[in-house]
């Protein structure tokens, strides 16, 4: 994820299914695994007096995934986001695993790539199935794992992410739900619970 993609109508999505799943399944958390990557320099402003830099407040206003608060606050969910860089992929899923085995209580732990699931090598923009089966081993019975997943330039994208989801090793396959939604038709959200 990185900042300025934060906001747009697939957050929308994102967050609508977060927040139903965890009043449906009375889950009190959630644990939001941003897979942060720190975003491009914004172009200055060209004026007739020369180039400006955007200010800082706009900037954070609207590029700051910290503002997730917010809605923590309206929703009464605790709502953790681990925004640590995404540089190595075992080093960080070492961070994440250890950070969803502290909590107490039940979460919902969201992965949150920039495109979603690749089932084999994935670049920094996904999360392969070996990562998920890692979060998922990590997750008390009771927790449930939620995967964002952006479409493929493919046909037959959707059936793709959901099998490299639901065959990661330990995922009980037949327990996974799909969220879609009119909203944006190029968007699916995996989750499963533990049990």
């Amino acid at each position: 994820m990185r900042d300025q993609w934060y906001g747009d109508d697939r957050d929308v999505l994102k967050w609508s299914t977060l927040v139903h799943l965890a009043r449906r399944e009375s889950v009190p958390g959630i644990l939001h695994i941003a897979m942060y990557r720190a975003s491009r320099p914004i172009a200055p402003l060209a004026t007739a007096f020369g180039s400006v830099d955007p200010p800082d407040e706009v900037l954070r206003h609207f590029r700051d995934l910290g503002d997730i608060q917010r809605l923590a606050a309206a929703t009464g969910l605790e709502i953790d986001v681990i925004k640590s860089p995404f540089a190595h992929r075992v080093t960080y899923f070492d961070e994440v695993c250890g950070a969803v085995r502290a909590r107490t209580g039940r979460v919902l732990v969201f992965l949150d790539p920039d495109i979603g699931i690749e089932a084999e090598q994935g670049g920094p923009e996904h999360v392969t199935s070996a990562d998920v089966a890692r979060v998922f081993d990590a997750l008390q019975p009771g927790d449930l794992l939620v995967c964002y997943q952006h479409a493929r330039r493919q046909k037959g994208w959707r059936g793709r992410a959901r099998r490299a989801f639901a065959h990661a090793p330990g995922i009980p396959s037949f327990d996974v739900e799909v969220v879609e939604s009119e909203l944006v038709r190029d968007v699916l959200m995996f989750s499963v619970k533990k049990s």
